[in-house]
C-alpha cells in the first residue's frame, strides 16, 4: 500500500507532456541546465544505494513537466552488500530524495515509468 501511495503522489506532483524525440540524453545535449538537473537526479539515486561509488548509469535523460518540474529518468547498476553488481534497474528522480524512486522500491513502478519517462 505504501509503495502505491508513493507512486500516486509522485505521479500527481509531476505531470509530464513530451514526445519521445524531445528526450535530452546525458552526454548528447549541450544544455548545461539540463545536464545539471540530470546530475542532481543521479546524485539523488546514489544517496539511495548501498555503494554509491560503484554506480554505473546508462540511458539517462531529462524531461520537463508541464508544471516546470525537471525529471531525470534512466538506469543504474551498483554493487550490493556482498560486493557484486545486481544488474541494471530503472530510476526516476525529481531531484529530491523523497521524489526519487528505484524500480525495486515501487510495486507499480512500470505505471510510473510509462507515465513520466515514456
Amino acid at each position: 500500500m505504501k509503495k502505491f501511495i508513493l507512486t500516486a503522489i509522485f505521479a500527481s506532483i509531476v505531470s509530464v507532456s513530451f514526445a519521445k524525440d524531445e528526450f535530452n540524453y546525458y552526454g548528447k545535449t549541450t544544455d548545461y541546465k539540463k545536464i545539471g538537473w540530470m546530475d542532481i537526479g543521479m546524485e539523488a539515486i546514489k544517496d539511495k544505494i548501498n555503494d554509491p561509488e560503484s554506480a554505473i548509469f546508462r540511458d539517462v535523460y531529462f524531461n520537463q513537466g508541464r508544471d516546470g518540474i525537471p525529471i531525470t529518468c534512466g538506469e543504474i547498476n551498483a554493487k550490493n552488500l556482498l560486493g557484486g553488481y545486481i544488474g541494471f534497474q530503472q530510476f526516476i528522480s525529481a531531484g529530491k530524495a523523497e521524489l526519487t524512486f528505484l524500480q525495486e522500491e515501487v510495486s507499480d513502478f512500470p505505471i510510473l515509468w510509462n507515465r513520466l519517462c515514456h
